[in-house]
């Protein structure tokens, strides 16, 4: 009588051949996802930033007043500050009505956006090197603040760089690819 093994199991040595296919696959998609997790992270700096240019030009003129935007090393906190030394914007910014138009967050100024900082960031940097202070007129019109900022991924990598180009007109184009130089055309 020939009886059949009632064990529909895997041997050894076919599970050893589905791990060691599984770690090739694993290893062949991990360099893409990290392209692609940073290239993301890259993007939403970007949309952050550009969002809140945008939301300090519109409320200007909305207002009718100067509101500001400024690169921030403690965004989050209880009285937050400009920073006022040239760094990196990835330690955040912060947008506020300036009624007083001095250049500080005083009581009586109104905090319009915090950006607290970003972990995943290889740097922000102003095209100039100094520290900028975006201050928009009631005309949308920026009446400081014309510069340019490199948003960097962690790996340093030139195809994941993108830079803003901020001119005086309030609006801000994006280049990509390692360029990074904005034309005179942006100011």
């Amino acid at each position: 009588m020939n009886r059949k093994s009632a064990n529909g199991g895997f041997t050894l040595i076919e599970a050893l051949v589905v791990i060691a296919l599984t770690g090739i696959l694993v290893a062949l998609a991990v360099p893409s996802m990290r392209s692609t997790i940073e290239r993301s992270s890259i993007s939403s700096q970007v949309n952050s930033y550009i969002g809140a240019l945008r939301l300090a030009r519109s409320e200007a003129i909305k207002l009718g007043t100067t509101v500001k935007m400024c690169r921030s090393t403690a965004p989050e906190a209880t009285t937050p500050s400009c920073a006022g030394v040239a760094g990196s914007w990835a330690s955040g910014w912060i947008v506020f009505i300036d009624r007083d138009d001095d250049g500080t967050l005083d009581t009586d100024d109104v905090l319009l956006r915090v950006q607290g900082a970003f972990s995943d960031s290889g740097g922000i940097t102003s095209g100039s090197g100094a520290d900028i202070v975006y201050r928009f007129r009631p005309t949308g019109l920026l009446a400081s603040g014309v510069d340019s900022l490199s948003f960097v991924s962690r790996s340093a990598d030139a195809t994941q760089q993108r830079v803003v180009c901020v001119g005086l007109q309030g609006r801000a184009r994006i280049t990509t690819g390692g360029t990074s130089t904005c034309s005179s055309a942006d100011s």
